[in-house]
């Protein structure tokens, strides 16, 4: 009975860490990435304060760039 409570509480702890959303700056810049996270798209997992410390910029603003600009921003920031 012991082991299978251990088994779902592994099984909790699992969709846990799948279904986070939000990570520290740190653990973007950290390898390898945590898992169930896009490498393409580490921004959209950022907190508002992070986003803007590690791009100077708020989210609106970045969105309203183009594309190769954002890639570039991602570079410089780290987080490509």
């Amino acid at each position: 009975d012991t082991e299978v409570s251990n088994q779902i509480t592994l099984v909790e702890d699992v969709l846990a860490k799948l279904c986070k959303t939000i990570y520290l700056l740190a653990d973007l810049l950290a390898r390898p990435l945590p898992e169930g996270v896009d490498p393409l798209k580490l921004e959209i997992y950022l907190t508002d304060e992070d986003f803007e410390f590690a791009l100077d910029m708020t989210r609106k603003e970045y969105n309203a760039l183009p594309s190769w600009k954002q890639v570039n921003l991602k570079k410089t920031g780290g987080l490509f």
